[in-house]
């Protein structure tokens, strides 16, 4: 494309989505747009093969999830088994593909007027379940609803450049945003970002914890805690033929190794995230199809820096030179891992950090622990719930810092409890797995969790400096501008360790084989469940 090429000019979204994920966030960001070399948008996870029969609508898929569903609102829930049950029932403004750009859903169209005015055109005809359209109205109210400080919602943050919303017409929405921001539209795409009916919040304006009430391919029918959430095929969906499925049954299988048998008893069809112990056996299993691979899910150790002696850098940034990761990879994730040296973003993903921040050493561990006036180590606390990696990735911190004379009590309880105290801030240390799925661009793995005012920041962490720089990387202008200052920006992030990096985790999901067109994607999304048919 002529580098001259205005963006005013560009009507459809289709040429965009052929563009790298830092090309597309150029053209976000700036008022024109210039050819780029792609970029690999994250590891390729692996496909089921493709099936060559005529596919076939009907029948019930069963999946297995390491949890139950605690929140069922798409704005305040923040457990990644939630958000992938809730792909299915809503749609937003745009959606990720499985190479992880923005792609149409509600709006069929976006333009940047000016770099900070944003206009989006809205599919016509779209009805929630309860038979409503969804029209511009729909689309203020719920990014309104997201940003609303009364609101608890998790990936507000994503959003913060947006500084009011107008809808000149039912079917046009426009976001007016604080300062030019590079990754706006990849965050709408967000499963979070969904888009609600304003009648089914009730109590306003926080009360949707009950019930679903969408416009995405499946409807809420029911959810029997402990036992199944149940979802139903939406029949007027706007991509006529989809879904193919009548019903998807989400069975919580919280034991790692019940949730296996499950699958392979035929008690259930598919199952998601796969124990890493099992991966292996599941692969040589005929009557298996196990997908996924390496994706931009990551795992570490959130300090709660409002408290001794996690509020000193010094302690933090020991524990980091502790811990062995081979240990962490090998133990905790059955050597389905890779060690992060630094901050999460790893190559292949276009803003993946190169350098090495942190290796096993010791000795360094100790000499910052006396620094920090710990000469003889000293003891803390890491709460842990039954999420399926908790208890091994436990077991190896404790082991790791004993070495360094950081003594470490573990604290077990139901997820729900753990995750809970977590948000609140009654903790020392808590095992955080970041789902790909809760970011798509850069801005998502870090704004959230490590900005001052960030909507995820548990680790009460806040560093002026960091907040100037990972601003920058939204407001500059080029591919390789961005890069750099997320470069500068992860360099501090590693010097301050508000959290402890150790690996970027491989994710996995493993199926019947007479389960059809499935497709993994590289941050763990489930849109594919639409897709998705059963060989009878």
């Amino acid at each position: 494309m002529n580098q001259n090429t205005s963006m005013r000019k560009i009507r459809s979204v289709g040429p965009l989505r052929r563009l790298a994920p830092a090309a597309l966030a150029l053209v976000m960001a700036v008022a024109y747009i210039s050819a780029a070399q792609p970029f690999a948008a994250a590891p390729a996870p692996k496909q089921a093969p493709k099936p060559r029969a005529v596919a076939k609508p009907g029948g019930i898929l069963r999946i297995g999830g390491e949890r139950d569903a605690a929140d069922l609102d798409p704005h305040t829930t923040r457990i990644g088994w939630d958000v992938n049950i809730m792909q299915n029932v809503y749609s937003g403004l745009v959606r990720a593909g499985t190479d992880i750009l923005p792609q149409p859903d509600l709006a069929t169209r976006w333009e940047f007027k000016t770099p900070t005015r944003l206009e989006f055109t809205l599919r016509q005809g779209v009805k929630f379940h309860n038979g409503r359209e969804v029209t511009s109205e729909d689309v203020k109210y719920s990014l309104e609803r997201i940003l609303d400080p009364k609101v608890p919602a998790g990936y507000a943050s994503t959003i913060a450049s947006i500084d009011s919303i107008e809808t000149p017409s039912k079917y046009t929405v426009v976001l007016n945003l604080k300062r030019p921001d590079a990754a706006i539209v990849t965050n709408l795409s967000l499963p979070s970002m969904a888009i609600v009916a304003k009648e089914a919040v009730k109590p306003m304006p926080v009360g949707l914890k009950e019930g679903m009430m969408g416009s995405g391919p499946f409807m809420f029918k029911e959810h029997i805690k402990g036992q199944r959430l149940v979802l139903v095929k939406n029949p007027n969906y706007y991509e006529k033929g989809k879904p193919l499925l009548d019903e998807l049954h989400f069975i919580p299988l919280i034991d790692e190794t019940a949730r296996t048998n499950a699958l392979r008893a035929g008690q259930v069809d598919f199952i998601e995230p796969v124990p890493p112990k099992d991966v292996s056996a599941l692969r040589r299993d005929r009557r298996i199809v196990v997908t996924g691979g390496p994706n931009l899910s990551f795992v570490g150790i959130s300090l709660n820096t409002s408290k001794k002696p996690f509020d000193d850098a010094r302690v933090r940034r020991a524990l980091a030179y502790a811990i062995d990761r081979k240990e962490m990879v090998e133990k905790a994730f059955d050597g389905f891992a890779q060690p992060l040296l630094g901050p999460p973003l790893i190559p292949p993903y276009w803003a993946g950090n190169r350098e090495t921040y942190y290796k096993l050493d010791r000795e360094i561990a100790k000499r910052l622990l006396a620094e920090a006036g710990y000469p003889d180590g000293l003891k803390t606390t890491l709460r842990i719930g039954t999420t399926s990696y908790h208890a091994p990735f436990a077991a190896v911190v404790q082991s790791e810092l004993k070495k360094v004379g950081v003594e470490v009590e573990i604290q077990a309880s139901d997820s729900t409890s753990a995750n809970r105290a977590w948000i609140e801030g009654n903790f020392e240390m808590y095992p955080i797995r970041w789902w790909g799925a809760d970011f798509v661009d850069p801005d998502g793995a870090f704004m959230p969790l490590f900005t001052c005012k960030g909507s995820y920041n548990n680790s009460r962490f806040c560093d002026p400096e960091l907040d100037k720089l990972l601003t920058k990387g939204l407001e500059v202008t080029s591919t390789e501008e961005r890069k750099e200052a997320y470069r500068i920006a992860m360099k501090r992030l590693a010097e301050q360790q508000p959290w402890v990096f150790l690996v970027a985790f491989d994710r996995f999901q493993a199926m019947r084989s007479r389960v059809k067109a499935y497709a993994a994607f590289p941050n763990a999304s489930q849109y594919s469940l639409r897709e998705v048919w059963l060989e009878k």
